[in-house]
């Protein structure tokens, strides 16, 4: 079968969104013929957005037996609404949370009268489908594929020097430190510096927090923008773009808290998921610190079943749909989202007890290896429901 895939979510971006797409691309290339219109980073998005329509009219007349077009998430979708008007071809949408839950009226309008138009509308997770559910599109018009964790992924091999070698990056010495880490985009639900400000301060001196993102590519554009908008609208374009400004954020607050040897962001290594994966392994912890905010939403919480399947041990928030991949006691422990207190008191817990950390670790992680969905099982279900479409 031929699929055209369009999507704005895609590495050397990091998230779930991106892994989600990156992997079902790599897993539907092995069986089927794939035709990408993906923008990679590698120029002005809002250009993509403007020219993506056109492009794949364009895809569709060369190559008329494209059975499928799919769409990677709800905002994406509501660029190529023009798609449904102009040609026959079945048109999917995996939503992942907040592309439902996007607080301006006028998008709630599309989702509840034009977002059903698209021939199958795929959720991510259970309470991503009861809020599709609840934002009006009818049950008949979605179907589940559960994410999958990526189970296969090389295990990353220990590294004897890694210490030394972080240290040196850091420029601080983490000799005898207990290292916690986070990976992901600078929003705020993901609550990087929520943590810095309300967790770390809690815990011993000898605990460090790392953070692993990307600097914001348009951060001088929205501080413009901050300024010029009244802080409903930008809170809305924040959100709808998904604006990185946590960083800029998290680093104030390093600042003025005095946490320069204690919290570190990292962009540098953004971009290789292999040294990524290197420091989260080699870390003590992994957090998943998210915080609700108001239309925002997180869908899943790949990377806390990625970190898990390392080895490495995961508190996440108990918070949108980060419980349908995180099962408390079963492949990390669950904590209430915002909680100042319940998170130093569980870490606390786990530094005062090394031994239960280690063996939960690794209860953990075979846990996460033995019951997570493969990105190949993931995939035939994709091609499943785009090849009944065309029957």
């Amino acid at each position: 079968m031929e699929i055209l895939v369009i999507s704005h979510k895609y590495p050397p971006s990091i998230g779930g969104m991106q892994t989600h797409c990156y992997k079902l691309v790599q897993e539907l290339n092995q069986k089927h013929k794939i035709h990408d219109l993906i923008w990679k980073s590698n120029y002005p998005r809002i250009l993509f957005f403007l020219s993506v329509v056109v492009r794949a009219l364009l895809i569709l007349k060369r190559h008329p037996l494209i059975g499928a077009i799919y769409i990677n998430d709800g905002l994406m979708a509501l660029v190529c609404t023009p798609l449904l008007y102009l040609t026959k071809t079945p048109a999917f949408v995996t939503i992942h949370g907040l592309d439902v839950n996007f607080p301006w009226a006028p998008y709630q309008w599309w989702v509840r009268n034009i977002l059903p138009k698209y021939h199958k509308i795929i959720t991510v997770s259970l309470p991503t489908t009861q809020l599709c559910i609840k934002k009006g599109i009818p049950s008949s018009k979605l179907e589940l594929i559960e994410n999958a964790v990526d189970i296969n992924f090389k295990e990353e091999p220990d590294n004897p020097t890694f210490r030394e070698e972080l240290s040196e990056t850091l420029q601080t010495d983490l000799t005898n430190k207990f290292i916690i880490c986070s990976l992901g985009r600078g929003i705020p639900r993901k609550g990087f510096s929520w943590f810095a400000e309300n967790v770390v301060p809690n815990l011993p001196k000898n605990v460090v927090y790392i953070v692993l993102a990307r600097e914001f590519p348009q951060e001088r554009l929205f501080n413009v923008l901050k300024k010029l908008l009244p802080k409903g609208l930008f809170e809305k374009t924040r959100l709808m773009v998904g604006a990185e400004i946590d960083i800029k954020k998290l680093q104030q607050i390093i600042k003025d808290k005095n946490l320069e040897t204690r919290v570190f962001h990292l962009s540098q290594f953004t971009k290789s998921r292999a040294r990524i994966f290197e420091i989260i392994k080699h870390s003590n912890l992994y957090v998943m610190p998210n915080i609700e905010i108001p239309g925002d939403y997180e869908g899943f919480g790949l990377v806390a079943l990625e970190a898990a399947s390392q080895g490495t041990l995961t508190l996440a928030a108990n918070v949108d749909g980060i419980p349908s991949a995180v099962k408390d006691n079963q492949n990390g422990y669950l904590i209430e989202g915002g909680n100042a207190q319940a998170w130093t008191d569980k870490i606390m817990e786990l530094i005062e007890q090394p031994d239960q950390l280690k063996s939960k670790a690794e209860e953990f992680k075979s846990n996460t290896k033995a019951k997570s969905k493969s990105w190949e099982t993931m995939a035939k279900k994709y091609a499943e429901l785009f090849e009944n479409s065309s029957k």
